[in-house]
Protein backbone atom coordinates (compact mmCIF):
# COMPACT_ATOMS: atom_id res chain seq x y z
CA UNK A 1 0.00 0.00 0.00
CA UNK A 2 2.85 2.21 -0.65
CA UNK A 3 0.93 5.38 -2.36
CA UNK A 4 -0.23 3.81 -5.51
CA UNK A 5 -3.28 2.32 -6.39
CA UNK A 6 -3.34 -1.65 -7.45
CA UNK A 7 -4.83 -2.99 -10.63
CA UNK A 8 -8.22 -1.09 -9.86
CA UNK A 9 -6.49 2.19 -10.51
CA UNK A 10 -5.61 1.44 -13.93
CA UNK A 11 -7.29 1.27 -17.38
CA UNK A 12 -6.66 3.50 -20.17
CA UNK A 13 -4.97 6.42 -18.09
CA UNK A 14 -2.30 4.63 -16.12
CA UNK A 15 -2.43 4.48 -12.28
CA UNK A 16 -3.97 6.78 -10.66
CA UNK A 17 -1.65 8.33 -8.13
CA UNK A 18 -4.68 8.79 -5.19
CA UNK A 19 -4.09 6.49 -2.79
CA UNK A 20 -7.14 4.65 -0.72
CA UNK A 21 -5.36 3.90 2.29
CA UNK A 22 -7.16 3.81 5.79
CA UNK A 23 -4.46 3.08 8.78
CA UNK A 24 -7.35 1.49 10.94
CA UNK A 25 -6.59 4.70 13.68
CA UNK A 26 -8.87 7.57 14.29
CA UNK A 27 -5.67 9.93 13.83
CA UNK A 28 -5.04 8.22 10.40
CA UNK A 29 -1.49 7.64 11.31
CA UNK A 30 0.09 3.80 11.87
CA UNK A 31 0.77 3.16 15.16
CA UNK A 32 4.13 1.66 14.33
CA UNK A 33 5.26 4.85 12.99
CA UNK A 34 3.78 6.51 15.83
CA UNK A 35 6.04 4.17 18.03
CA UNK A 36 8.84 4.79 15.66
CA UNK A 37 8.59 8.67 16.28
CA UNK A 38 8.01 8.40 20.19
CA UNK A 39 11.07 6.85 20.25
CA UNK A 40 12.88 9.69 18.27
CA UNK A 41 11.38 12.13 20.25
CA UNK A 42 13.25 10.22 23.22
CA UNK A 43 16.02 10.74 21.21
CA UNK A 44 15.75 14.55 20.39
CA UNK A 45 14.66 15.02 24.03
CA UNK A 46 18.36 13.71 25.47
CA UNK A 47 20.04 15.93 22.64
CA UNK A 48 19.00 18.92 21.92
CA UNK A 49 18.75 19.98 18.67
CA UNK A 50 21.90 22.55 17.62
CA UNK A 51 21.58 26.04 16.69
CA UNK A 52 21.05 27.10 12.93
CA UNK A 53 24.43 27.89 12.64
CA UNK A 54 26.14 24.85 14.08
CA UNK A 55 24.62 22.72 11.80
CA UNK A 56 24.62 24.75 8.44
CA UNK A 57 21.66 24.59 7.27
CA UNK A 58 18.05 24.74 8.84
CA UNK A 59 15.98 21.84 8.11
CA UNK A 60 12.47 22.61 7.21
CA UNK A 61 9.25 19.85 6.19
CA UNK A 62 6.81 21.26 3.95
CA UNK A 63 3.29 19.51 2.79
CA UNK A 64 3.35 20.22 -0.79
CA UNK A 65 6.46 21.02 -3.27
CA UNK A 66 5.54 24.39 -4.51
CA UNK A 67 5.94 25.12 -0.07
CA UNK A 68 9.59 23.94 -1.20
CA UNK A 69 9.87 26.32 -3.53
CA UNK A 70 8.49 29.32 -1.31
CA UNK A 71 11.08 28.25 1.38
CA UNK A 72 13.89 27.89 -0.71
CA UNK A 73 13.12 31.63 -1.91
CA UNK A 74 13.33 32.89 0.68
CA UNK A 75 15.76 30.76 2.78
CA UNK A 76 18.34 30.16 0.21
CA UNK A 77 21.31 28.69 0.99
CA UNK A 78 20.70 28.59 4.95
CA UNK A 79 17.66 25.62 4.32
CA UNK A 80 17.21 22.44 3.46
CA UNK A 81 13.71 21.18 2.98
CA UNK A 82 11.55 17.45 3.25
CA UNK A 83 8.97 17.63 0.95
CA UNK A 84 6.46 15.44 2.65
CA UNK A 85 3.82 14.39 -0.09
CA UNK A 86 5.46 13.42 -3.32
CA UNK A 87 4.37 14.90 -7.21
CA UNK A 88 1.26 13.34 -8.44
CA UNK A 89 -0.05 12.18 -4.91
CA UNK A 90 -3.37 13.38 -3.60
CA UNK A 91 -3.28 14.99 0.04
CA UNK A 92 -6.61 13.61 0.89
CA UNK A 93 -5.17 10.03 2.09
CA UNK A 94 -1.58 10.58 1.34
CA UNK A 95 0.36 7.48 3.71
CA UNK A 96 4.00 8.67 5.40
CA UNK A 97 6.75 6.15 4.66
CA UNK A 98 9.00 5.53 7.40
CA UNK A 99 11.70 7.68 5.34
CA UNK A 100 9.56 10.79 5.77
CA UNK A 101 9.12 9.90 9.83
CA UNK A 102 12.38 9.71 10.49
CA UNK A 103 13.17 13.00 8.54
CA UNK A 104 10.51 15.26 9.95
CA UNK A 105 11.37 14.30 13.16
CA UNK A 106 14.88 16.24 12.15
CA UNK A 107 13.45 19.32 11.39
CA UNK A 108 13.29 22.64 13.14
CA UNK A 109 10.42 23.99 11.75
CA UNK A 110 7.29 22.46 9.81
CA UNK A 111 5.28 25.06 6.96
CA UNK A 112 1.64 23.83 6.99
CA UNK A 113 -0.67 24.50 4.00
CA UNK A 114 -2.85 25.06 6.94
CA UNK A 115 -6.27 25.76 5.44
CA UNK A 116 -8.54 23.33 7.65
CA UNK A 117 -9.42 20.88 4.27
CA UNK A 118 -6.07 20.05 3.92
CA UNK A 119 -6.87 16.88 5.79
CA UNK A 120 -2.93 15.77 5.57
CA UNK A 121 -1.67 18.01 8.25
CA UNK A 122 -4.69 17.42 10.66
CA UNK A 123 -4.71 13.85 10.32
CA UNK A 124 -1.35 12.56 9.79
CA UNK A 125 1.31 15.68 10.70
CA UNK A 126 -0.27 17.06 13.76
CA UNK A 127 -0.40 13.75 16.00
CA UNK A 128 2.93 13.53 14.68
CA UNK A 129 4.27 16.57 15.49
CA UNK A 130 2.11 16.80 19.40
CA UNK A 131 5.29 14.14 19.72
CA UNK A 132 8.04 16.02 18.45
CA UNK A 133 7.83 19.16 20.66
CA UNK A 134 11.47 20.15 18.90
CA UNK A 135 9.58 21.51 15.51
CA UNK A 136 7.50 24.41 15.33
CA UNK A 137 5.12 24.89 12.99
CA UNK A 138 3.99 27.70 11.09
CA UNK A 139 0.53 28.23 9.29
CA UNK A 140 1.05 29.65 5.88
CA UNK A 141 -2.62 30.77 5.00
CA UNK A 142 -2.67 32.76 8.32
CA UNK A 143 -4.13 36.19 7.00
CA UNK A 144 -5.24 34.59 3.94
CA UNK A 145 -9.01 35.19 2.28
CA UNK A 146 -9.65 31.93 2.42
CA UNK A 147 -12.50 31.04 -0.25
CA UNK A 148 -15.24 27.98 -0.41
CA UNK A 149 -14.73 25.29 -3.70
CA UNK A 150 -16.55 22.13 -4.82
CA UNK A 151 -15.08 19.72 -1.76
CA UNK A 152 -12.47 16.72 -2.23
CA UNK A 153 -13.66 14.46 0.76
CA UNK A 154 -15.47 11.23 -0.04
CA UNK A 155 -18.12 11.55 2.00
CA UNK A 156 -16.36 9.68 4.92
CA UNK A 157 -16.47 11.37 8.25
CA UNK A 158 -12.22 11.99 7.62
CA UNK A 159 -13.55 14.81 5.31
CA UNK A 160 -15.26 17.44 7.40
CA UNK A 161 -14.51 20.58 5.28
CA UNK A 162 -15.67 19.30 1.60
CA UNK A 163 -16.60 22.65 0.37
CA UNK A 164 -13.79 24.50 0.90
CA UNK A 165 -10.62 24.76 -1.31
CA UNK A 166 -7.04 23.54 0.12
CA UNK A 167 -5.28 24.55 -2.76
CA UNK A 168 -4.14 27.93 -1.57
CA UNK A 169 -0.82 28.20 -2.97
CA UNK A 170 -2.32 28.37 -6.63
CA UNK A 171 -2.96 32.32 -6.81
CA UNK A 172 -0.18 35.19 -6.35
CA UNK A 173 -2.06 37.16 -3.57
CA UNK A 174 -2.52 33.78 -1.18
CA UNK A 175 1.06 32.99 -2.14
CA UNK A 176 2.29 36.79 -1.20
CA UNK A 177 1.08 36.14 2.73
CA UNK A 178 2.40 32.70 3.17
CA UNK A 179 5.78 34.40 2.20
CA UNK A 180 5.41 37.12 4.86
CA UNK A 181 4.01 33.91 7.23
CA UNK A 182 7.29 31.72 6.21
CA UNK A 183 9.63 34.88 6.40
CA UNK A 184 8.73 35.35 9.95
CA UNK A 185 8.88 32.27 10.91
CA UNK A 186 12.41 31.33 10.13
CA UNK A 187 13.63 34.67 11.58
CA UNK A 188 11.85 33.47 15.11
CA UNK A 189 13.85 30.42 14.53
CA UNK A 190 17.28 31.60 12.99
CA UNK A 191 17.33 35.28 14.27
CA UNK A 192 21.11 35.92 13.14
CA UNK A 193 20.10 35.59 9.47
CA UNK A 194 16.67 37.84 9.69
CA UNK A 195 18.35 40.37 6.97
CA UNK A 196 19.28 37.43 4.67
CA UNK A 197 15.35 36.30 5.26
CA UNK A 198 13.81 39.61 4.57
CA UNK A 199 16.12 40.27 1.57
CA UNK A 200 14.63 37.35 0.03
CA UNK A 201 11.50 38.08 0.91
CA UNK A 202 11.07 41.41 -0.83
CA UNK A 203 12.72 39.70 -4.11
CA UNK A 204 10.14 37.21 -3.99
CA UNK A 205 7.81 39.68 -3.60
CA UNK A 206 8.62 41.47 -6.61
CA UNK A 207 8.61 38.10 -8.63
CA UNK A 208 5.19 37.72 -7.37
CA UNK A 209 3.78 40.87 -7.62
CA UNK A 210 5.22 41.18 -11.44
CA UNK A 211 4.00 37.71 -12.17
CA UNK A 212 0.34 39.03 -11.12
CA UNK A 213 0.90 41.72 -13.90
CA UNK A 214 1.96 39.29 -16.12
CA UNK A 215 -1.62 37.07 -15.38
CA UNK A 216 -3.49 39.87 -15.22
CA UNK A 217 -2.89 41.58 -18.49
CA UNK A 218 -2.94 38.41 -20.24
CA UNK A 219 -6.79 37.44 -18.62
CA UNK A 220 -8.13 40.58 -18.25
CA UNK A 221 -10.36 39.90 -21.11
CA UNK A 222 -11.51 36.81 -20.25
CA UNK A 223 -13.06 37.94 -17.34
CA UNK A 224 -16.73 35.87 -16.76
CA UNK A 225 -15.34 33.07 -18.99
CA UNK A 226 -15.17 29.50 -18.13
CA UNK A 227 -12.53 26.85 -17.88
CA UNK A 228 -12.92 23.12 -17.50
CA UNK A 229 -10.66 20.89 -14.87
CA UNK A 230 -10.69 17.14 -14.41
CA UNK A 231 -9.98 18.03 -10.21
CA UNK A 232 -11.33 21.09 -8.74
CA UNK A 233 -7.64 22.50 -7.63
CA UNK A 234 -7.71 26.32 -9.42
CA UNK A 235 -10.35 27.62 -7.46
CA UNK A 236 -7.91 30.48 -6.01
CA UNK A 237 -6.64 31.08 -9.21
CA UNK A 238 -10.30 31.31 -11.04
CA UNK A 239 -11.20 33.26 -7.98
CA UNK A 240 -8.50 35.81 -8.34
CA UNK A 241 -8.49 36.50 -12.02
CA UNK A 242 -12.27 36.45 -12.44
CA UNK A 243 -12.67 33.54 -14.25
CA UNK A 244 -14.76 30.18 -13.19
CA UNK A 245 -13.87 27.06 -13.07
CA UNK A 246 -15.71 24.10 -14.15
CA UNK A 247 -15.09 20.82 -12.62
CA UNK A 248 -15.57 17.08 -14.11
CA UNK A 249 -14.94 15.61 -10.79
CA UNK A 250 -17.26 15.95 -7.58
CA UNK A 251 -16.32 14.85 -4.44
CA UNK A 252 -13.13 12.43 -4.89
CA UNK A 253 -15.77 10.73 -7.83
CA UNK A 254 -15.77 10.52 -11.34
CA UNK A 255 -18.80 11.27 -13.33
CA UNK A 256 -22.38 9.28 -14.46
CA UNK A 257 -22.66 8.74 -17.80
CA UNK A 258 -25.70 11.30 -17.19
CA UNK A 259 -23.17 14.31 -15.47
CA UNK A 260 -20.48 13.69 -18.93
CA UNK A 261 -23.53 14.55 -20.99
CA UNK A 262 -24.27 17.77 -18.80
CA UNK A 263 -20.38 18.40 -18.57
CA UNK A 264 -20.26 17.96 -22.22
CA UNK A 265 -22.92 21.09 -22.82
CA UNK A 266 -21.48 22.77 -20.89
CA UNK A 267 -18.74 22.86 -22.31
CA UNK A 268 -19.99 23.90 -25.93
CA UNK A 269 -22.19 26.47 -24.30
CA UNK A 270 -18.97 28.29 -22.99
CA UNK A 271 -16.69 27.38 -26.04
CA UNK A 272 -14.26 25.30 -23.80
CA UNK A 273 -11.17 23.94 -25.90
CA UNK A 274 -8.90 22.68 -23.19
CA UNK A 275 -9.78 21.07 -20.31
CA UNK A 276 -7.08 20.76 -17.32
CA UNK A 277 -5.77 17.24 -16.06
CA UNK A 278 -3.60 17.06 -13.16
CA UNK A 279 -0.75 14.44 -13.17
CA UNK A 280 -1.45 11.30 -11.74
CA UNK A 281 -5.15 12.21 -11.92
CA UNK A 282 -7.38 9.78 -14.39
CA UNK A 283 -7.84 11.34 -17.80
CA UNK A 284 -10.59 9.13 -19.75
CA UNK A 285 -13.78 10.99 -18.77
CA UNK A 286 -11.55 14.62 -19.97
CA UNK A 287 -10.78 12.89 -22.85
CA UNK A 288 -14.30 12.10 -23.93
CA UNK A 289 -15.15 15.28 -23.54
CA UNK A 290 -12.52 16.86 -25.48
CA UNK A 291 -13.60 14.43 -28.19
CA UNK A 292 -16.85 15.80 -28.33
CA UNK A 293 -16.54 19.17 -28.36
CA UNK A 294 -13.32 19.21 -30.47
CA UNK A 295 -10.81 20.53 -27.50
CA UNK A 296 -7.77 19.02 -26.11
CA UNK A 297 -6.52 17.73 -22.28
CA UNK A 298 -4.12 19.69 -21.07
CA UNK A 299 -1.70 19.05 -18.31
CA UNK A 300 -1.64 21.90 -16.01
CA UNK A 301 -0.28 20.40 -12.35
CA UNK A 302 -0.93 22.71 -9.11
CA UNK A 303 1.49 20.21 -7.32
CA UNK A 304 4.48 21.22 -9.48
CA UNK A 305 7.75 22.35 -7.21
CA UNK A 306 8.44 25.47 -9.93
CA UNK A 307 5.56 27.78 -8.79
CA UNK A 308 6.58 30.93 -10.52
CA UNK A 309 7.58 28.87 -13.90
CA UNK A 310 4.23 26.36 -13.66
CA UNK A 311 1.87 29.29 -12.97
CA UNK A 312 3.51 31.25 -16.12
CA UNK A 313 3.12 28.49 -18.02
CA UNK A 314 -1.06 27.53 -17.27
CA UNK A 315 -1.41 30.99 -17.82
CA UNK A 316 -0.14 30.88 -21.33
CA UNK A 317 -2.44 27.99 -21.66
CA UNK A 318 -5.27 29.42 -20.56
CA UNK A 319 -5.22 32.65 -22.30
CA UNK A 320 -4.29 30.99 -25.66
CA UNK A 321 -7.40 28.22 -25.12
CA UNK A 322 -9.90 31.27 -23.83
CA UNK A 323 -8.59 33.41 -27.09
CA UNK A 324 -9.63 30.68 -29.33
CA UNK A 325 -13.43 30.61 -28.03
Amino acid sequence: MGGRLGEEGRGDEGPRRRTRLRTGTTKGVNPILLLAVLALAACRTAVPAAPAEDTGRLRVAVSVPPQAYFVERIGGRRVEIEVMIPPGYSHVDYPLTPRQIVALSRARLYVAVGQPAFEFERLRIRPLLAQLPGIRMVDMSKGMRLIEGEGEGEGSEDHSHAGSDPHVWVAPDSVAVAARNIAAALERIDPAHAAEYRANLRSFEADVAGLDRSIRAQLGPHKGEAFMVFHPTWGYFAHEYGLRQVAIEAEGKEPSAARLIQLIGEAKREGVKVIFVQAGFPRKSAQVIAEAIGGRVVTADPQVRDWLGNLRQVTRELNEALANV
